[in-house]
């Protein structure tokens, strides 16, 4: 007796907006902590420059000090977020066909987002944290929806019998 096709849930393309959408999210409230401000969203130019500052941070200075901030922390924290972007991102554009490795990416962003927003609520509490464990919270609870879950433990038993839809 044939299997039923096993179709794909109404949340699975919503996630998949979402953890793309996830990368630009993450790379705004990263460079907002660097920079303390939100010019970069002014253009285009403005915002290839933040971010090459940002990451020549990152490459130079860890652990000096300006403005009587530690940057070490904040740099780090920058580096994490953006690698919880990229992995959302590279989630996303496998998330829709089924691929257990996209759930797991897209549990790995959750967590370099959670941590993220954990560590800077300890550390300076900026409006950033709020954001990224709001972000965090609600993607890893639409992440383990049991639908959601559902289709990632039997999407390999089916794409081997070629039912999925």
């Amino acid at each position: 007796m044939p299997k039923e096709k096993q179709h794909r849930p109404r949340l699975i393309p919503i996630l998949t907006v979402l953890l793309v959408l996830q990368l630009p999210v993450l790379t705004f409230l990263g460079l907002n902590l660097l920079t303390n401000r939100w010019s970069f969203l002014s253009s285009w130019p403005r915002f290839w420059l933040e971010f090459r500052g940002a990451l020549a941070l990152f490459l130079q200075t860890p652990g000096e000090y300006a403005r009587d901030e530690i940057l070490f922390y904040d740099v780090m924290l920058f580096a994490v977020l953006e690698s919880a972007g990229v992995f959302a991102f590279l989630a996303g554009l496998i998330f829709y066909r089924g691929k257990p490795t996209a759930w797991i990416l897209g549990l790995l962003a959750q967590i370099g987002t959670l941590v993220s927003g954990l560590a800077l609520y300890f550390l300076h509490q900026p409006s950033q944290a709020y954001w990224l464990l709001v972000l965090g919270i609600i993607m890893v609870m639409y992440l383990n929806y049991g639908d959601v879950r559902q289709w990632f433990l039997q999407a390999d038993e089916a794409l081997e019998e070629g039912l999925l839809v």
